[in-house]
C-alpha cells in the first residue's frame, strides 16, 4: 500500500539529509579557518598576511614590515628568505617551547603567534635558515615584558629580550602594533581552538605586496610617530 512504500523510504531518505548537511557542513569549515603568509624576500616589502575565518570575516590586508620600520625587527631573516629561498608550505600555530621560557602560554595582545611546519621536509628547510618555525610579532612586547619585572625602567630591556628569545627559533615576521592589535582581537573572536586555523606560506611577486601594502608606515594616533 502507499503507507507501507511511505515508511519503507523514509528510513532512505533521512540519512542522505544528514549526509548532505554533513557535507556541506564539512566543506563550509575546510574553506574557512586559513592563514595565508604571502612572502617576497624582500627588505622593504617583506609580504603580506590575509585571515580568513569564513562567512565574510576575513583580513585581507596586514602588511608585514621591513627596513623602515621602528622597534623589534629581525632583517637578517629576512635577507636570508631572499638569498636562500621561501619556505613555502603548510603550518600549524605552537605554543612557546618550554626552553623560551615565554611569560604566556597562549597567544596574547602584543605576544607573538607561533607556527611551526607539518612536513618533514619543510622542517629541513627551515633548518637551513636556522630556525624551527615562523613567528608573527609587533613592535615590542611591552604589557608581556612588564609581567616580568616591578621596575619600570626596566620594561624596555625585558621586551628586548624576549625578542632575542624568539628570533633564536623563529623566523620572526613584523607587523605594528595597531595592525596586531587589530588581528589579536579578530583572532581571538573567531578562535575555539588553535588547531583550528590552518596556515598557508606561499611566494608572492614584489610588486603584488608593493601594490597593497605601499608605503609602509602606520600612524597609531593623530600627532603621534610613524611606525
Amino acid at each position: 500500500s502507499r503507507t507501507r512504500k511511505q515508511n519503507y523510504e523514509q528510513p532512505f531518505f533521512l540519512p542522505g539529509i544528514f549526509v548532505f548537511l554533513i557535507a556541506v557542513s564539512y566543506s563550509s569549515s575546510a574553506l574557512a579557518f586559513e592563514i595565508v603568509i604571502k612572502l617576497t624576500g624582500h627588505e622593504s616589502f617583506p609580504g603580506l598576511v590575509s585571515v580568513d575565518a569564513g562567512t565574510g570575516k576575513k583580513f585581507d590586508r596586514l602588511c608585514l614590515l621591513g627596513t623602515e620600520a621602528r622597534g623589534s625587527i629581525d632583517m637578517n631573516f629576512i635577507m636570508t628568505l631572499s638569498e636562500k629561498g621561501i619556505p613555502e608550505g603548510d603550518y600549524q600555530v605552537s605554543k612557546a617551547f618550554p626552553e623560551e621560557k615565554w611569560p604566556t602560554l597562549s597567544f596574547g595582545a602584543n605576544g607573538a603567534l607561533r607556527f611551526v611546519p607539518q612536513s618533514e621536509t619543510l622542517q629541513k628547510s627551515l633548518l637551513t635558515l636556522g630556525k624551527q618555525g615562523l613567528a608573527l610579532h609587533a613592535r615590542d612586547f611591552y604589557p608581556l615584558a612588564g609581567k616580568m619585572t616591578d621596575n619600570p625602567k626596566m620594561i624596555r630591556f625585558f621586551s628586548n629580550q624576549l625578542f632575542e628569545r624568539l628570533v633564536e627559533r623563529w623566523g620572526t615576521l613584523r607587523i605594528s602594533n595597531w595592525d596586531m592589535g587589530r588581528f589579536h582581537d579578530f583572532y581571538r573572536r573567531n578562535t575555539k581552538s588553535d588547531q583550528q586555523w590552518k596556515i598557508r606560506v606561499t611566494r608572492s611577486a614584489l610588486q603584488t605586496v608593493k601594490n597593497i601594502c605601499a608605503p609602509l608606515k602606520v600612524q597609531r594616533k593623530p600627532g603621534g610617530e610613524l611606525e
